[in-house]
């Protein structure tokens, strides 16, 4: 919601800026090698100059450890749960390489479909099967192996800079590059499709989405059902019916609403104002 002087505050007018320092940030090798700390986004680390550890790919390194050693991935798992507590799924909305991806190609059609909610839950799914059961069962990370953000960092450009590495590509690799030509293609006609129902590491972001700090509120004494926040949501959901649920990202876009119906603050803020209001209402 812009000020009283008709300007967007910053958080709201620099979303695009953040990814792209974002994305370039978490591929920055050749600045510095941080590989052994976790970052939570969705950066595969088997990218030529990923400069971070790639979250899914550790916590499924430490769950296919765990068969042998009974220790539970709680780095990892402390990392995402910690950062979702805080913001939410915002990681996603402002920090994600592959959700920029999809923001950019989902710029191609001004007008893109939207996913059935039902389908947010699959999400949870590949979480449970490709990231954790099958993980632990065979010591291979399912959900990297099938990954489209592994396949664009890692499955394209070391093959090109390993020439050696070609003669071992065999039909997996296909599969692979054929899942990432998919979302690629289905991210021109459906906002985020593969946040919204595929990324694992997405699934783990919501848990702490409607109890985190950053709250995001929507006004119905303020909505004029102009449709919108629905327009403008890259997530492609409704933000006045599913605000901070499971397939929200909380990039904030929304709250652009020209009418301000929605509006970003923290729960501490919340508080505090819901107390004074308790305070104004009492006799």
């Amino acid at each position: 919601m812009a000020d009283g002087r008709g300007r967007l505050p910053l958080h709201l007018r620099t979303r695009r800026f953040v990814q792209f320092i974002a994305a370039f940030g978490a591929n920055a090798l050749f600045l510095y090698d941080l590989r052994f700390i976790c970052v939570p986004v969705l950066n595969c680390w088997a990218c030529p100059v990923a400069s971070f550890a790639c979250p899914m790919g550790a916590l499924q390194s430490g769950i296919s450890a765990m068969r042998g050693a009974l220790l539970l991935p709680f780095y990892v798992l402390g990392t995402i749960l910690a950062v979702s507590a805080v913001i939410g799924r915002s990681m996603c909305g402002f920090l994600c390489p592959f959700g920029l991806l999809q923001d950019l190609l989902g710029r191609i059609r001004r007008h893109t479909a939207r996913v059935p909610r039902a389908m947010g839950y699959l999400k949870y799914a590949f979480l449970i099967v490709l990231g954790i059961i099958l993980p632990y069962l065979t010591f291979t990370p399912w959900f990297c192996e099938f990954c489209p953000q592994g396949a664009l960092e890692g499955g394209i450009f070391q093959p090109l800079l390993h020439p050696d590495l070609r003669e071992w590509i065999g039909a997996w690799w296909y599969l692979k590059i054929g899942i990432l030509a998919a979302f690629v293609i289905a991210s021109i006609f459906v906002r985020r499709p593969f946040c919204h129902s595929f990324c694992a590491l997405g699934a783990l972001f919501s848990l702490c989405n409607r109890v985190s700090l950053l709250r995001m509120h929507y006004i119905r004494e303020e909505c004029t059902d102009c449709m919108w926040c629905v327009r403008a949501c890259p997530a492609g959901i409704d933000p006045r019916t599913d605000l901070e649920g499971m397939n929200c990202i909380k990039c904030m876009e929304c709250a652009k609403c020209p009418f301000g119906a929605i509006h970003v603050s923290s729960a501490v803020k919340c508080s505090a104002c819901d107390a004074i209001a308790a305070k104004d209402d009492m006799p």
